[in-house]
């Protein structure tokens, strides 16, 4: 269909020129679809946008939250290190509060009575952290982790419960 023009007649059939007749209402139509289609798409962006912030926010959470573990781990360690052992102790015992499903506060708690000489409290914290490990699954820890807690356990407690060592990636 080729286009009307302003001074042709309008194609509603009343006899009058098409910019004295439908010219404007077809013209606000066609304004009102144009705006339409762009508030669709504002709105689909938008909402890309919001989607988008989410996972930017849940990495900052994510990240967050891997700083502080790290921060009261390293804490721990270097309490040890100082013969701290006291100090030592509540930070692992903090980590383990803040984040009961960390593995490593686990960790830390054992490596701090493996510090004091307590073998059998050491390797107990050791096989602890190696069960929630298993319950929690493969993607959520990794093997050498893992791997290095069941050799603290066959090295503090030989003659213990076995465990099975499973992929060791060293």
């Amino acid at each position: 269909m080729s286009k009307v023009g302003r001074n042709d007649a309008c194609p509603c059939g009343s006899g009058k020129k098409y910019k004295r007749c439908c010219l404007e209402r077809i013209e606000a139509e066609e304004r009102s679809s144009r705006q339409q289609a762009e508030a669709e798409r504002l709105s689909e962006e938008r909402e890309f946008l919001d989607e988008e912030e989410e996972v930017h926010e849940e990495i900052l959470r994510e990240s967050e939250i891997f700083t502080r573990v790290d921060h009261l781990s390293e804490g721990v360690l270097g309490l040890i290190e100082g013969g701290q052992f006291d100090e030592a102790e509540a930070t692992a015992r903090q980590l383990l509060e803040e984040f009961p499903d960390e593995p490593l506060g686990i960790e830390r708690l054992g490596d701090v009575y493996e510090a004091r000489g307590k073998r059998h409290e050491a390797s107990e914290q050791y096989r602890r952290g190696v069960a929630m490990m298993d319950a929690l699954g493969e993607g959520h820890y990794c093997d050498c982790c893992r791997a290095r807690l069941v050799k603290a356990v066959r090295r503090l407690d030989p003659h213990g419960p076995a465990l099975v060592l499973g992929r060791d990636p060293q």
